[in-house]
């Protein structure tokens, strides 16, 4: 290299003239908080004895590094990262495990609608443990620390898992549609064997939109940065680039048209909902005029509306606020190639909240669900049954007893 100089000083350094490298730092007092850059004619030309402290970019452009400055910042922020990312992993397996030992530890909650729940759990279970703990690793480290052949099973199972996810939630949303609108003929419509079958033809078309095309490179025939891990750079990078085509293919299949059945159900659901409420507060109203009572018609009113809007609107709300953002951006992506990294995996892990917010969505706006939960919840903490019990005694203190209330008449 000629000459190393510095945009904003009039120092010129010649590498010629055998500066050792421990003494470059003496040379050129950089301030820690500035972080400056250094400039080169020819960057292919850095001797090695430099390259402990001086960074070079692709753009020729030289960075001065400070080991230990840049370490300890890098360290501050990829803990950072790890202690948000491995909190949403422990709480997505936490609440899918709950759910499971809900399920089979109770067998009133074994029943053919549950059937789709546990599935759901099933797979955000693995989500959580199988796809993002890989994915937070990238996050923290900036590349791939396992096994490089596992990239592409680790993707494969990405789709796969996630796209089973998506298509479980509109699962319940049919079982849900159904419940409601013919909840006399559910029993009939949806048996153990339609239900198994449902569930067969969701798992079969997640592996056929994951393991067949990503395995075969179907995915992307022009780049295969799944097998080489360094096509773009030194260190490993598992990155999963997908063509226009398989985008829009695998994207409308396991999200888009999840998304269209769900809003569609959605809103005949509402619509039902508003007819019922209607039906009932005109035969409360003829009722009334005609034992010329008044009856309050918002406990009777209240069943339809909560169950049908409510519950599937939080359903089908978090089902489209969670992966709508990834649709637009990996379909925008594989044409035109403008989303940023950064941007597009917060999208990612956008989605994978889905597998959080499931688990506390469906139990919770379910009566039998609760009262398994309080009762597990009483079991692992004795303390609750105390506080419980000291209630009751001061409910039962504040109540007057029948000999109390007769000598009070008697005076």
């Amino acid at each position: 290299m000629e000459h190393i100089y510095r945009p904003n000083m009039d120092v010129v350094i010649n590498s010629t003239e055998g500066i050792p490298s421990t003494d470059l730092h003496t040379a050129i007092p950089i301030p820690l908080a500035t972080m400056e850059t250094f400039r080169c004619r020819n960057c292919s030309r850095i001797n090695q004895s430099v390259e402990g402290i001086l960074e070079v970019s692709k753009t020729g452009i030289v960075i001065d590094v400070y080991p230990e400055f840049i370490g300890y910042a890098y360290t501050i922020q990829s803990v950072f990262i790890g202690i948000i990312l491995f909190s949403l992993i422990t709480l997505t397996v936490a609440g899918n495990v709950v759910v499971l030992l809900a399920v089979f530890s109770n067998r009133k909650l074994r029943t053919v609608s549950n059937m789709f729940i546990v599935s759901l759990s099933l797979t955000d279970l693995f989500v959580g443990t199988i796809v993002m703990i890989p994915a937070a690793l990238n996050e923290i480290f900036g590349e791939w620390l396992l096994a490089r052949a596992f990239c592409s099973i680790w993707v494969s199972f990405d789709v796969m898992l996630t796209s089973a996810s998506i298509l479980n939630v509109c699962l319940i949303s049919i079982d849900r549609y159904i419940a409601i609108m013919t909840p006399l003929r559910y029993r009939t419509l949806m048996t153990n064997r339609r239900a198994i079958c449902m569930l067969s033809i969701v798992w079969g078309i997640a592996v056929l939109s994951s393991f067949v095309p990503v395995e075969n490179g179907l995915h992307s025939p022009d780049l295969p940065t799944l097998e080489n891990l360094t096509i773009f750079s030194e260190q490993p990078q598992c990155i999963f680039i997908v063509s226009f085509t398989y985008a829009v293919i695998a994207g409308s299949v396991t999200i888009l048209l999840p998304i269209i059945v769900a809003l569609t159900l959605y809103w005949r659901v509402s619509k039902e909902a508003k007819r019922q409420a209607f039906l009932v507060g005109s035969l409360i109203a003829a009722g009334n005029v005609l034992l010329g009572q008044h009856v309050a018609s918002k406990h009777i009113r209240e069943p339809f509306t909560r169950k049908a809007t409510v519950t599937l609107g939080i359903i089908v709300g978090a089902f489209v606020v969670t992966w709508t953002p990834f649709l637009i951006a990996n379909s925008v992506d594989a044409y035109f190639q403008v989303i940023p990294p950064k941007v597009f995996t917060a999208f990612v892990w956008l989605g994978y909240c889905n597998s959080l917010i499931n688990p506390i969505i469906y139990p919770l706006f379910m009566r039998d669900f609760r009262k398994v939960y309080k009762s597990m919840f009483s079991r692992c903490c004795p303390y609750v049954k105390k506080i419980k019990s000291l209630r009751k005694d001061k409910v039962y203190r504040c109540i007057p007893s029948p000999k109390n209330q007769q000598s009070k008449a008697v005076l």
